[in-house]
């Protein structure tokens, strides 16, 4: 147990943040060098049981609503579990019912930071990213965090 302590000291000391390390400045990083491209769109048509379905495999756990190549809305699991789970609902009844319409989104051009402060402020966990408003991307919390976790950590 006494080597486990050691270790985990160790640990520590290795991941302390010097001033002169660069990742702290990783809030001025444009999101478009982190990976984008992995997330589920779906049409509001698809009913609400595809898009369970489909979200499973979003490691971000939403899928984003896209009409006509715009965004239209998000469904994330916080909306099935306040508005699907434990209630008598028609899973074959069209997302557009169930999403959130108003969604804010990012472009590829925004930061790091500016996607964390948002995620921060409203308590997202996803943003979806607009090229000329149409959907161009998606950024998670769990994707800006691989960046730096003291990106997360420290306010912008």
């Amino acid at each position: 147990m006494s080597e486990d302590l050691k270790t985990e000291e160790l640990d520590l000391r290795a991941q302390s943040v010097s001033k002169s390390d660069p990742l702290p400045q990783a809030r001025a990083q444009r999101v478009s060098v982190l990976q984008t491209d992995d997330y589920i769109a779906v049409s509001p048509h698809t009913p609400l049981a595809a898009a369970i379905e489909a979200m499973k495999s979003d490691e971000g756990g939403c899928v984003i609503v896209s009409d006509d190549g715009r965004v239209a809305g998000i469904f994330t699991e916080r909306d099935l579990l306040t508005k699907v789970v434990g209630e008598n609902v028609d899973l074959d009844s069209p997302i557009r019912q169930w999403m959130q319409p108003a969604v804010e989104t990012l472009t590829r051009e925004a930061t790091v930071g500016d996607a964390v402060r948002l995620m921060n402020e409203r308590s997202f966990r996803n943003i979806p990213l607009v090229k000329k408003g149409e959907l161009a991307g998606s950024i998670s919390v769990f994707t800006s965090s691989l960046i730096s976790p003291s990106v997360i950590r420290k306010p912008p």
